[in-house]
């Protein structure tokens, strides 16, 4: 985790957001999401969220949706993905974090999945669907802490404040916080409750905080930055490259990173 931290040091430091861009193993086959990968990062993402796919992604929109469907269609295993996320890992500095559903890390093995993302040099768990009421049975906040990984809280815009102060009890390097209910890929109109919302979470929480699903634009960036220090963008990225040449896709990530960070 100390990758992870020293970034998030800098971030701060920096008095901008930093971005933390979502992509799917394996979409559209593993060889060129290593290559998407590359150029995300070499485009200014501060942070790369890989998730492995899953036959149920239920926190994901059609776009995040259909690049699970279409890995899984093309034999994309747990074992493929991870192989993938350490080679991409083993190629920069910056951290990676994995994206998963819970039940992909149960079958697994809890305590076996952790040691395998520690020792391919993940820094982080971003689990959206854990339940951590059961970590006495599940023990997965455990044995991210026993591998030094963080465990990345994911907290709902309809939380109620005494659920924020519990959930935050388990968080580990930053807060992901949800701009709105539902699903991933809608565009997120960021008004005075997304603010508020993310008020109630800095008042409970003093580790960095990140706020994603729908977003896309420049604007939405700038009525939040004064509220997170990192922006998390996926359905908006994937679209970029989604059903085009691998090179045409490349140009158009970096286009579109270039447009959204630069602010």
């Amino acid at each position: 985790m100390k990758k992870l931290n020293s970034q998030l040091d800098r971030i701060q430091s920096s008095g901008k957001p930093g971005f933390m861009m979502h992509m799917v193993a394996g979409y559209p086959d593993l060889k060129r999401s290593e290559k998407i990968a590359t150029q995300i990062l070499e485009s200014g993402a501060a942070l790369l969220e890989v998730q492995i796919p899953f036959s149920d992604p239920v926190a994901d929109g059609p776009v995040i949706a259909r690049a699970n469907e279409l890995a899984l269609k093309n034999g994309v295993t747990v074992e493929g993905s991870l192989l993938v996320i350490e080679r991409i890992a083993a190629s920069t500095e910056k951290p990676i974090l994995i994206m998963t559903y819970f039940n992909i890390i149960q079958n697994y093995g809890v305590e076996q999945f952790c040691k395998r993302a520690a020792e391919i040099g993940v820094q982080g768990l971003i689990v959206p669907d854990y339940p951590y009421d059961e970590e006495q049975d599940n023990s997965l906040i455990k044995y991210s802490h026993e591998n030094d990984l963080a465990l990345i809280q994911v907290i709902a815009s309809t939380s109620r404040a005494d659920r924020i102060n519990e959930i935050v009890k388990h968080a580990s390097g930053f807060i992901y916080c949800m701009a709105r209910t539902g699903i991933t890929g809608r565009k997120t109109d960021i008004n005075l409750q997304t603010i508020k919302y993310l008020e109630s979470v800095r008042a409970s929480s003093d580790l960095p905080m990140a706020v994603g699903f729908g977003l896309s634009e420049r604007s939405q960036v700038q009525e939040l930055k004064n509220y997170a220090q990192i922006m998390v963008v996926g359905s908006a990225l994937i679209k970029e490259y989604a059903d085009i040449p691998i090179d045409k896709g490349l140009q158009q990530i970096k286009k579109f990173m270039i447009g959204l960070i630069d602010v």
